[in-house]
């Protein structure tokens, strides 16, 4: 149930760490933050209220946005799999999956002709040249490599991400993918937020998400999950809102996340929803 808004700028008092979500969120559909959420990023760090991101983008694309923002703090990419900073001084986590379930997604994909991608800190490797893969790596804006075979690249892989258009077989997949198969993998299911008529299969370390990446985090920077604001707007920003934190969903954000949020914002991600929350933030902190 949302929080009225003056309960809402109760809580903006205790504020030190805002963590966003970034595609759908921080960023307007062309992938871009817009000049006003810059600017009030800037005006909360002379209030002491840092500013980190959650995504499930890996590192290198991430880079960019933190250093727009001048960010100096970890963030979180790859929902939860590697948290550091810029110039990859702290790392609180990096957590690669074992070969041999590499090689089990690699066959699960040759076998039902579904696309795969692997991913790793600083680029995301394929081996065919198709249109889905290639639109959503490009459009997370990192660096990808079309490669013959994946024979030498199945050792440091932090994600699996598999796509397909058949509803059954994705759903297949990710049974096959999950114990007594792969013990020590969480294995999610979701609709695309991009590509109409897509489904996707994510694969990464179990017991990793947005929400363990924010404990680490919040560990780190000795900050109390009351004193912590998160942003979302998709399914997979469930596990941020189940920290404990204010949690704000954009009006452009799916229902199930509006119903976890204590507020939701006016305006979409195209029409600057994180900036209306953070003005309101900085008008209220003294």
């Amino acid at each position: 149930m949302s929080l009225s808004l003056s309960d809402l700028k109760e809580r903006f008092s205790r504020i030190k760490l805002i963590v966003s979500d970034i595609d759908g969120t921080l960023v307007t559909n062309s992938n871009e933050i817009s000049p006003l959420t810059v600017e009030l990023v800037k005006k909360l760090r002379t209030k002491n209220v840092l500013f980190s991101m959650a995504s499930q983008r890996v590192h290198s694309s991430i880079v960019p946005l933190a250093k727009e923002l001048d960010i100096d703090i970890p963030y979180i990419s790859l929902n939860g799999t590697l948290i550091q900073d810029t110039e990859g001084k702290v790392i609180l986590n990096k957590s690669i999956i074992d070969k041999k379930y590499v090689e089990r997604a690699l066959k699960l994909a040759e076998r039902h002709y579904v696309k795969i991608a692997l991913c790793y800190n600083d680029e995301i490797v394929y081996t065919e040249d198709n249109s889905v893969i290639r639109d959503f790596m490009t459009r997370l804006g990192t660096t990808y490599t079309l490669v013959k075979s994946y024979d030498n690249y199945m050792d440091n892989v932090l994600e699996i991400i598999m796509s397909g258009n058949d509803r059954k077989i994705m759903k297949h997949i990710q049974s096959k993918m999950r114990p007594p198969f792969g013990m020590f993998l969480k294995v999610k299911y979701y609709r695309s937020q991009t590509f109409q008529g897509v489904f996707n299969v994510e694969v990464i370390r179990k017991g990793i998400s947005k929400k363990t990446g924010l404990r680490m985090l919040t560990k780190y920077l000795n900050i109390r999950k009351e004193e912590v604001m998160v942003f979302g707007d998709w399914y997979n920003d469930r596990d941020l809102f189940q920290f404990g934190a204010t949690n704000i969903a954009l009006e452009n954000a799916v229902d199930e996340l509006k119903e976890m949020a204590d507020y939701v914002t006016k305006k979409s991600n195209d029409d600057d929803g994180v900036a209306e929350v953070l003005k309101m933030l900085y008008d209220t902190i003294k």
